[in-house]
């Protein structure tokens, strides 16, 4: 039986398929760099003597190591091997939509809480697995004021302990707090309250204008990423009306106010 012989387009495009899959493979980085990179799994790791530099990944972090001829060293490193490509952080927002209506009852809460204490005030961000929805979760909190000696006082801040009574389905992924009619930003309080918080942390701020001011970012793993509001807003920019304040009278009672006394004029403060 003969055997079929290529056409000179079908040997040519054979021999190009060749080509170029050898100068891929000749011209292919490793996958591991070339540097060595060594895991630390155990406290006594084997020091490479053969090794004129490495790498050691450890808990706390990546160290660059040397066998000099005057000295052995480890230092803890700012960068990787230099045959590797850079990388930057980043995070892609896949957090359960919160429904304008609800974003709505959230900022009504804040505002009855502003003009019944002045103070400020937060809501957890749950995700109902069973029901497939975002529920608002208003714990205990404490919202803390400053007093001024004639008497005016200012919003300080809100603390709370995420409730443990939680139904087992019950997902939290964020929370909203107010700063009354201050701007919407994270405060050094607000940040240090949420480096070990991850997820979406959404202030609402100058409460007196309608809609309010908004900040929105995402924290994971200590970083912070600044989101929009229509990321996690249904529909926020066409279907934002107004505030709703018929709020539950218990979400009122769960919020306790602690003052102290500042010498200072609110002239100053």
């Amino acid at each position: 039986m003969s055997q079929h012989k290529p056409t000179s387009i079908q040997a040519l495009a054979q021999t190009e398929t060749k080509t170029k899959t050898k100068t891929q493979l000749e011209t292919q980085k490793p996958i591991w760099p070339e540097t060595p990179v060594m895991a630390k799994r155990s406290a006594d790791l084997a020091w490479p003597n053969d090794e004129r530099m490495f790498y050691i990944v450890a808990r706390d972090g990546l160290y660059i190591c040397r066998n000099h001829d005057f000295f052995q060293s480890c230092v803890k490193s700012t960068g990787g091997p230099s045959e590797l490509e850079v990388q930057s952080p980043f995070l892609i927002p896949q957090f359960p939509m919160i429904p304008c209506d609800l974003f709505e009852l959230a900022v009504g809460f804040f505002d009855v809480i502003a003009e019944l204490q002045g103070s400020e005030a937060a809501a957890m961000l749950v995700w109902d697995r069973s029901e497939q929805c975002v529920r608002l979760v208003v714990p205990e909190q404490t919202a803390t004021m400053t007093k001024a000696w004639d008497g005016h006082r200012s919003p300080i801040g809100v603390h709370y302990v995420p409730p443990t009574h939680l139904p087992s389905d019950w997902v939290p992924f964020g929370d909203i707090h107010s700063h009354v009619d201050y701007p919407a930003y994270a405060s050094t309080t607000d940040k240090e309250d949420e480096t070990h918080m991850a997820g979406l942390h959404i202030v609402v701020g100058r409460l007196y204008q309608e809609p309010p001011e908004l900040h929105v970012e995402a924290v994971v793993d200590g970083a912070r990423f600044a989101l929009e509001p229509a990321d996690v807003i249904e529909n926020y920019d066409k279907h934002y009306q107004e505030r709703k304040r018929d709020v539950p009278q218990e979400w009122i009672e769960r919020v306790k106010v602690e003052t102290e006394v500042s010498y200072v004029s609110s002239y100053y403060s």
